[in-house]
């Protein structure tokens, strides 16, 4: 086994995990430290991908049913939808599992629409891993949902540790405009609107996961409301709006403590203050979540399957190349067009430590 790439493997893991506490840590779920990122974040992105890497973590991975149990009103249900059908991700098994029990504990019926598919298979496989590749045994009688998914794990307990979202950071920024806007469409076009200058329709269908008429006939219809405005370009039309405006709109006095009386039955029970948040949308970071963590669920699937890490350096160079080749164009379109190196210049096996070098700088 190339022990480079084994220990990469771990590296790579461990990286992936820190980086999922930290973005469920910030929307609310318990245990983990404070969120310092400044990317805005995309909960349907961050759920299926969770869906892979969680397994590897049980307590991370109830966490986020806690979260699903407390939170999970701000699901775009159909948003996630249209990712999953997309198959860049592995894990729509799984996400059909925790939708089929989110339908027997939530008042919401939207979670019927990813349970539908639910099937009693002849074989079931651990739905956990320990991080040596090994299935984790189950410790209590087996859930009954997950087993009717094909995966076995013990009884889940709710510990309703989670917060509700704190949607004034600007990491939450997509909770806040769905709390306002509602869960569709709108909620991310403004989101990309206020990160920025402008956008075309079929840009920001392309960015958000929706139809391109959908885009449209939104943007054409906001430009009524004197908030949205729209420019020329060429044959196409661009929108774009004062970010400056909606940031006031939004945080009147911002970083002045406001008093209300409505916060002891809110989401800031703790205190009768609200602090608004002191940084514009421009300090918050756009990124097109969905291609990037599949991207990077990809390169996990790769370095962690034994085949591959057993096989000669050369082989495992070849390969790397063909996933690079393949996953680039989606790293590049999630916004990190200048990170990656051109495999081109490094021959034979010397391309394997430019691409975990790569890897390490991707993930920061």
């Amino acid at each position: 086994m190339n022990q480079l790439l084994k220990n990469f493997r771990d590296e790579y893991l461990d990286l992936l995990l820190s980086f999922l506490w930290r973005q469920w840590s910030a929307i609310g779920v318990s245990g983990y430290g404070d969120d310092k990122d400044k990317w805005i974040i995309d909960p349907e992105a961050l759920l299926i991908f969770t869906c892979t890497i969680g397994r590897y973590d049980p307590r991370l991975f109830d966490e986020v049913l806690d979260w699903l149990d407390t939170n999970g009103r701000f699901i775009n249900i159909q948003r996630l939808k249209t990712i999953v059908s997309l198959n860049l991700f592995t894990g729509d098994k799984i996400i059909s599992a925790m939708a089929a029990l989110m339908a027997e504990r939530s008042k919401f019926i939207k979670w019927n629409k990813l349970a539908q598919n639910r099937m009693n298979p002849d074989t079931s496989e651990s739905l956990f891993i320990q991080k040596d590749m090994k299935p984790m045994p189950a410790f209590r009688s087996p859930d009954d949902i997950f087993l009717h998914y094909g995966y076995v794990r013990g009884k889940i307990v709710f510990r309703h540790h989670t917060r509700p979202v704190h949607t004034l950071h600007n990491t939450a920024l997509i909770f806040r405009l769905r709390a306002l806007l509602g869960v569709n469409a709108r909620s991310e076009v403004f989101a990309y609107l206020l990160t920025h200058e402008s956008g075309h329709p079929r840009r920001i269908a392309q960015e958000t996961f929706y139809a391109q008429k959908t885009i449209q006939d939104l943007l054409v219809d906001s430009v009524h409301s004197g908030l949205v405005f729209v420019r020329p370009a060429g044959k196409e039309k661009h929108y774009w709006i004062k970010s400056d405006e909606w940031f006031h709109f939004f945080a009147v006095n911002a970083g002045k403590p406001v008093k209300s009386e409505w916060t002891k039955n809110s989401v800031f029970a703790e205190s009768k203050t609200i602090r608004l948040p002191k940084e514009p949308f421009e300090h918050a970071q756009w990124i097109n979540w969905p291609l990037l963590l599949s991207a990077l669920e990809q390169v996990w699937l790769k370095i962690n399957n034994k085949k591959f890490l057993d096989s000669a350096p050369l082989l495992q160079s070849s390969e790397l190349r063909i996933l690079m080749q393949e996953i680039k164009p989606r790293i590049q379109a999630a916004g990190f067009a200048h990170v990656l190196s051109d495999d081109a210049f490094f021959l034979g096996e010397n391309y394997i430590t430019v691409f975990l070098s790569d890897m390490k700088i991707l993930l920061g």
